[in-house]
C-alpha cells in the first residue's frame, strides 16, 4: 500500500492535468442549466440570411434563440428576417437535438454562440409578462410561419464594414449639418441686427445734420 501511495504522488504533473480537463468541460456544461430546468420553454427562429461570395450573395438559413419581446414584436407586425419560429424545451435546445424540430429547421445552420444566446433568451421567458401574455403566440411543440416576412433589408453575416474618407466628409457634413449650421445661422441673425441698427443710427445721424443745416441758415 505505501509503495502504491509513493507511486501514485510522483505522477508527472502532466498526467495530472490531462485527468483535470474533462472535468472543466463537465462544470461548464453544467453551469449552462444550473438554474434553468430543461423543461423550460424557449423560442427558436430560422432566419433566411446571406453570405457575401465572389459571385454574389449566397441564401444562408440560420436558427437563433428568440427573446420574448422579439416574438411580441414578430406578432404585432414587425418586418422580420425570419421564416419561420418553433416553440421547444430549454434542453432540447440545449442539446441541438434536430429531430426535436420543424423539418425547415433541420438543414439549417446554428448560429454563433448559440448556447449563450438559448440561455439568455429562455430568462425572458420566465419572465412574469411572457409567462402571462406571450406563451400562446407560438406554443411549446407548435411553429409559426405567418409573420411579415421580408428581404428588404438582407442580413449579410459576413458583411465587412469599411470606414474611408468619404465617410469621414459625410460624418464632418453631418457635424456641419447638426451643429455648425445652427452655429452660422445664429451669427447671420446677429450680424443682421446689427446691420438693422447701422442703418438706424445713420438715419439718425443724417436727420441730425440736417437739422443743424438748417438751423445755421436760419441764424446766418
Amino acid at each position: 500500500m505505501l509503495a502504491q501511495a509513493r507511486i501514485f504522488t510522483q505522477r508527472p504533473a502532466s498526467s495530472a492535468r490531462r485527468c483535470v480537463r474533462p472535468s472543466r468541460v463537465t462544470v461548464r456544461a453544467v453551469a449552462y442549466s444550473s438554474d434553468i430546468s430543461e423543461e423550460s420553454y424557449v423560442c427558436l427562429g430560422l432566419a433566411q440570411c446571406f453570405r457575401k461570395g465572389q459571385g454574389g450573395l449566397v441564401p444562408v438559413n440560420v436558427i437563433e434563440p428568440l427573446s420574448a419581446s422579439s416574438l411580441e414584436c414578430l406578432a404585432n407586425g414587425a418586418r422580420t428576417s425570419y421564416k419561420a419560429v418553433t416553440g421547444v424545451t430549454f434542453g432540447d435546445a440545449m442539446r441541438r437535438k434536430r429531430e426535436e424540430l420543424p423539418e425547415v429547421f433541420r438543414e439549417a445552420h446554428f448560429c454563433e454562440n448559440f448556447e449563450f444566446r438559448c440561455e439568455a433568451a429562455a430568462r425572458t421567458w420566465s419572465r412574469p409578462h411572457a409567462q402571462d401574455n406571450l406563451m400562446d403566440i407560438v406554443p411549446l411543440g407548435k411553429s409559426r410561419s405567418n409573420f411579415n416576412f421580408s428581404l428588404e433589408d438582407k442580413r449579410v453575416l459576413n458583411m465587412e464594414n469599411v470606414v474611408n474618407d468619404s465617410d469621414n466628409i459625410k460624418q464632418d457634413m453631418s457635424i456641419d449639418v447638426y451643429g455648425r449650421k445652427k452655429a452660422d445661422e445664429y451669427a447671420a441673425k446677429q450680424a443682421a441686427d446689427s446691420a438693422a441698427k447701422a442703418a438706424e443710427a445713420a438715419v439718425e445721424d443724417k436727420k441730425r445734420r440736417e437739422e443743424e443745416d438748417l438751423d445755421m441758415l436760419l441764424l446766418a
